[in-house]
């Protein structure tokens, strides 16, 4: 079998064999609810981004995860609650039970990617590791995948106004 069919199957594979842990698990607890209080106090940034771009890969051969898919987003910030984040910010996420995905679910990818949504996002720098898969270098992820980032749309009235009083405290 040429090398892309077995690279697609295997990480197919592997996202169907995933651990249920890795779907949603905050800080030890497996499906944990979070309030916006507790992802705002973990988070290094809360923006919220516009989806400039997304681009799709799979890490490299040679590294931890080698086979699996991912995809980058490029994100335009709107307006920071929290810290001072550049005005554009590469965030990252794996395709499988841990990943946060600013796609369209109904529209097959790459024409699926959200471009030009907005989002709230609580994120956290991606710190260096040895191994580390290229795509991955100077990215952010989402602090909890299940938790507070969402669609801006649907971000209520009363989540907008906490936000806003989160961040004039600081």
């Amino acid at each position: 079998m040429p090398t892309w069919p077995r690279m697609a199957f295997g990480a197919l594979l592997l996202t169907l064999t995933a651990s249920a842990e890795a779907l949603c698990t905050y800080r030890g607890v497996n499906n944990a609810r979070t309030s916006i209080g507790q992802e705002y106090a973990d988070a290094h940034w809360v923006i919220r981004a516009r989806v400039l771009s997304a681009t799709n890969g799979v890490v490299e051969a040679g590294k931890p995860d080698a086979g699996m898919p991912w995809t980058t987003y490029r994100l335009q910030v709107i307006h920071a609650y929290k810290g001072q984040p550049p005005q554009q910010i590469t965030f990252f996420t794996q395709r499988n039970s841990g990943g946060f995905y600013m796609d369209r679910p109904w529209v097959p990818l790459p024409q699926g990617h959200d471009i030009g949504g907005e989002y709230l996002l609580f994120l956290n720098p991606i710190r260096p590791y040895r191994g580390q898969p290229r795509a991955e270098r100077g990215t952010a992820f989402v602090n909890y995948n299940c938790g507070q980032s969402r669609p801006w749309r649907e971000v209520s009235a009363a989540s907008r106004r906490l936000l806003a009083s989160l961040s004039a405290r600081r």
